[in-house]
């Protein structure tokens, strides 16, 4: 299982997790984009586990301008929560599902087609404006964002269409044998159809065909798509929480 998250989290930090700078620290490894200010995922510290304190680590993110920090195992996490907590700032806790086993839910892919990265932007742009957390500025960072992975990796962006109009999409990066499937979202007007279902059944295939032998996706350890990916033949490899003010 370690062996496998390690693997996931070296291929997120080529592609969905990638930036233009990043270097060691005695804190952890820090990645930063400046051309992406606003995005935690290219603005992060990643600590694996050592002796520093919630209130050192918040700090260095002022410090370095920074947007989160990641903590890989549930030890240090565990440590360091109640002093993010007294900080005022959120907790978020993820985990990685490799596909490991058949699925027992199916569906028609072939409604699902491969389109450009520009198919999906108003879609998006939307679906983020629609969230609290969303802003126009934040909104064009995160679409921008889509353009660097695609220069980093392999990166199809799927979707199924209703009438001309995206219902759903789904990315998938691909690279040395191994897939993420990533920012799978479903229109709220055309929900329960069984779209989500197809567009990861579809980066499945995708993802057997160019050859991967690993493939995953990462997930709200507390939110209903955990349930789906499970019936869909992922499993939890292991998990990491994010830190954020």
């Amino acid at each position: 299982m370690a062996d496998d998250l390690d693997r996931a989290f070296a291929f997120m930090a080529r592609a969905d997790m990638g930036g233009t700078h990043v270097e060691a620290s005695p804190l952890g490894t820090v990645v930063a984009t400046p051309e992406l200010p606003l995005r935690q995922d290219s603005n992060y510290l990643l600590v694996d586990g050592n002796g520093v304190s919630a209130a050192e680590l918040a700090a260095e993110l002022e410090r370095r301008r920074l947007r989160v920090v990641y903590v890989r195992g549930p030890e240090t996490a565990d440590r360091l929560a109640p002093g993010f907590r007294a900080l005022g700032w959120q907790v978020h806790n993820g985990v990685v599902m490799r596909h490991t086993r058949a699925p027992t839910r199916r569906a028609d892919t072939s409604i699902v087609v491969d389109v450009g990265e520009e198919t999906l932007r108003s879609a998006r742009r939307q679906r983020i404006l629609a969230a609290p957390w969303g802003s126009p500025e934040l909104a064009e960072q995160l679409l921008f964002a889509k353009t660097m992975i695609a220069a980093r990796v392999e990166t199809h962006f799927l979707a199924v269409l209703d009438g001309g109009e995206v219902a759903a999409y789904t990315d998938v990066y691909l690279g040395d044998g191994t897939a993420q499937i990533e920012d799978l979202a479903t229109d709220e007007a055309h929900r329960n159809r069984g779209y989500a279902t197809a567009l990861v059944l579809r980066g499945l295939e995708l993802a057997t065909d160019a050859g991967a032998d690993f493939v995953f996706l990462v997930a709200d350890a507390d939110d209903w798509p955990r349930r789906l990916y499970g019936q869909l033949g992922f499993d939890v490899i292991g998990g990491y929480r994010k830190f954020f003010p």
